[in-house]
């Protein structure tokens, strides 16, 4: 767990802790490699071997061989002797399935980002609500190397946890404020900077001990099953000098 100063044009300079994937004592290594496997064959879209998963997500062979034995045996995958290759089992068809009612087949996501990222060169997230954080689901990293998935930032305090509040009533901003132990003397200007973000259309803020900036933009709920948060991260000048470009492409690449 690190703690950095976070800045914001819109509010006052709070202290905003940012919880990273490997400081969670409760974090399973194995289930996450295992849920890690599923995702790369949902890039690759082809059955894979042992060597090309173990390069892939940057882990020993032997720990691949492992991992992969117990996911057949749990009949997860499926191995094909004659080509020593891997691929999802059918138990996971009506997963599969789920997700694809309920977030979309299009890949749209993975698109968006693709679609921003190229366009700026800059760190471009999506983000979720889990609980009093808001966590990277997935990126595109810039050559500044700043984020990761999996990474949670306090609602409270973050660009991206501003814009999030911004698409929440005004009692469920005061209920959540409640819980994350925020005086009730601060919570009216809380709805009031969750309205300039509504008007505004993005929220945006700088990291302290860092020469970046950020800009965040909430998602329209089209197709998608949780409030969601496009935000894009660059060098200070970058991004606070060049807001309102830099809100028109990612309104446009949400359009």
């Amino acid at each position: 767990m690190a703690i950095i100063e976070h800045g914001s044009v819109r509010g006052r300079d709070g202290r905003v802790r940012v919880k990273r994937p490997g400081d969670r004592r409760s974090l399973s290594r194995s289930a996450t490699r295992a849920l890690d496997v599923l995702e790369l064959f949902a890039m690759a879209r082809r059955p894979l071997r042992a060597v090309d998963i173990a390069r892939a997500l940057d882990i020993h062979a032997s720990t691949a061989n492992q991992l992969l034995k117990t996911m057949v045996d749990s009949a997860h995958l499926v191995f094909e002797a004659r080509g020593k290759t891997y691929l999802p089992s059918p138990r996971l068809a009506g997963f599969g399935a789920w997700i694809v009612e309920t977030c979309g087949a299009d890949g749209r996501v993975g698109d968006l980002i693709g679609a921003v990222h190229a366009a700026t060169g800059m760190t471009v997230t999506v983000t979720t609500p889990n609980d009093l954080f808001m966590q990277v689901i997935d990126l595109a990293v810039g050559d500044d190397r700043h984020g990761e998935r999996g990474l949670r930032v306090p609602v409270f305090g973050s660009a991206i946890g501003s814009a999030y509040l911004s698409m929440l009533d005004d009692a469920e901003i005061t209920r959540l404020a409640g819980r994350a132990r925020i005086p009730a003397a601060d919570v009216p200007a809380i709805l009031t900077g969750a309205a300039r973000i509504r008007h505004d259309g993005y929220a945006d803020g700088a990291v302290a001990h860092s020469p970046c900036w950020s800009i965040a933009v909430p998602m329209p709920m089209r197709g998608l099953c949780v409030p969601t948060v496009l935000g894009l991260a660059g060098p200070l000048a970058a991004v606070r000098d060049d807001l309102p470009r830099l809100y028109g492409l990612m309104r446009a690449a949400l359009a």
